[in-house]
């Protein structure tokens, strides 16, 4: 897991990521806790927070939110939101979610775009840490990525500005792989690699964390020929998909219509 607070500086230092403004993506996020809410304040904690566009998303429906992020340079872009704006509802803390205890329990944890860092066993761990967190009928969203998706769109390259990215595909170890580089030094490329896994394989990894599939909803996809964005797609061509995990009393899983 060496190469994740590199990643995702450099990605940030290239395309100003951490920096930017709340998007719609940020909103729909917090709208789906909103949901799961049924319209109650609650406690929230992300894991993965990067520059705390959606933290501070959830925080302006008056919840209160703990955000983690293991890069430096991410957590201070985050911090800067939470005193702009957020002052006593969103505290931003850096830290490694493996290995630092965030303090309570928390109605709703979730890892949107980084749950898959290391192995299988690495997951495991990180799920049971969040069965730990969550009070008794709370529940985790955790974006996952989509095998199928990756393996088709593996070579795919697209312009971000003054740099660029690739997909690729670990088709042994079952990773998706992206890869960064600014346009006139492509030798300091970095890449991302995060562990994919189907529904089936999830819920194979989830046994014995003391959580349980309780649905999931397909999310969008990037065209491959165009670079357009799609949201949302079926889950067979989705590259993500949100899981909603619960404590494993919960036996019932379904699949979100589009």
């Amino acid at each position: 897991m060496d190469w994740v607070r590199t990643f995702y500086d450099k990605q940030d230092e290239w395309t100003g990521c951490c920096r930017g403004e709340i998007m719609a993506s940020d909103r729909e996020r917090a709208f789906r806790i909103a949901r799961l809410l049924g319209g109650r304040q609650a406690r929230v904690l992300e894991l993965g927070c990067g520059g705390g566009q959606t933290a501070a998303a959830i925080a302006e429906l008056g919840h209160i939110v703990v955000a983690m992020d293991s890069s430096l340079r991410a957590i201070e872009s985050a911090r800067r939101r939470a005193r702009a704006d957020f002052r006593g509802r969103m505290e931003a803390i850096h830290a490694d979610y493996y290995t630092f205890e965030p303090g309570g329990r928390f109605d709703v944890v979730c890892c949107f775009d980084g749950f898959g860092v290391g192995e299988d066993d690495d997951q495991r761990r990180l799920l049971r840490r969040i069965a730990r967190w969550l009070e008794q009928d709370g529940s985790a969203l955790i974006e996952v990525y989509a095998p199928s998706y990756w393996a088709a769109a593996a070579g795919t390259t697209m312009l971000f500005g003054d740099a660029s990215r690739r997909y690729g595909f670990d088709a042994v170890g079952g990773r998706m792989l992206d890869t960064w580089w600014p346009n006139v030094r492509p030798e300091e490329a970095v890449t991302q690699s995060l562990r994919c896994y189907g529904p089936a394989d999830l819920c194979l990894l989830l046994k014995g964390t003391g959580l349980v599939l309780a649905g999931i909803e397909p999310g969008g996809a990037v065209d491959p020929v165009s670079g357009e964005y799609h949201s949302p797609v079926p889950l067979e061509r989705a590259m993500s998909y949100l899981a909603t995990v619960r404590r494993a009393q919960s036996r019932c899983m379904r699949i979100a219509p589009l």
